[in-house]
């Protein structure tokens, strides 16, 4: 299937800038994340973590629950900012970015999927899909169309009038995963995407996650404890008690 066009193709675009929605996958690390630190009151989540993602590569990050896992993701997505280490995402020091413009910058050049999808819960799926660039002022009819084209392209084109009340988890990860890559990301953070699915769901999901990630040449971070998941990926870094307990090439 030919892909659907970039946000930059739409009529009315705003004209690039430092943050631009529209940006060529960089060549080398699009993340590096070095002596990580964080913790929660007296719960040590992490403890000096060193992460390194290229270009193209999809990860796993594994481990047990309450390993710190999340933690790192959230950290490298520059949903949090770590108490110590540094954290460097395609080209930017989070830690010298403002809260909104690591928001601005996660909206662009950044896909995110969580495990239970995260819907706004009065949006439609077309309007979910369509937000991160209505958010960025793209014309509501090219922003839509481009919602549209990814639902189909995800399987999820029959859910798109659907609110995500009447959705089921398997379609609602869809359209979760369609929103995540609207807006051409260069590097797309997923947290126990498949967690909450079942076996056939979570597959199907996985999959096109994935291949559209390889499609594009762009950086998959994937967060999960199912050695099946793990399995699709090119590296699997395995967390134990907020350290990197092993790393293993698998492709």
């Amino acid at each position: 299937m030919t892909p659907p066009s970039t946000p930059g193709d739409l009529p009315g675009t705003p004209p690039p800038d430092h943050l631009a929605a529209t940006v060529p996958v960089p060549a080398g690390a699009v993340l590096e994340a070095h002596g990580v630190q964080h913790a929660y009151r007296r719960t040590v989540a992490l403890r000096g973590v060193d992460l390194r993602v290229d270009a193209g590569e999809v990860v796993a990050v594994t481990g047990p629950s309450g390993c710190g896992k999340s933690t790192l993701l959230h950290a490298a997505a520059g949903l949090l900012v770590p108490q110590a280490g540094t954290v460097t995402l395609l080209g930017r020091d989070l830690a010298r970015l403002t809260e909104d413009e690591r928001a601005l910058l996660r909206r662009r050049e950044v896909g995110i999927v969580l495990q239970f999808g995260q819907l706004v819960p009065e949006l439609t799926a077309v309007d979910n899909v369509a937000l991160p660039l209505l958010l960025d002022g793209h014309p509501a009819d090219g922003a839509r169309r481009l919602a549209l084209d990814w639902l189909e392209r995800c399987g999820a084109e029959d859910v798109a009038a659907t609110m995500p009340s009447d959705m089921s988890g398997g379609e609602a990860q869809r359209v979760a995963v369609a929103r995540a890559l609207v807006t051409g990301p260069s590097v797309v953070f997923a947290d126990e995407p498949t967690g909450s699915l079942d076996t056939l769901a979570g597959r199907q999901v996985l999959g096109l996650l994935v291949a559209a990630v390889r499609e594009r040449g762009a950086s998959l971070v994937i967060v999960t404890h199912d050695n099946t998941v793990a399995a699709r990926s090119d590296r699997e870094v395995r967390l134990v008690d907020g350290t990197v307990a092993s790393e293993a090439v698998l492709r």
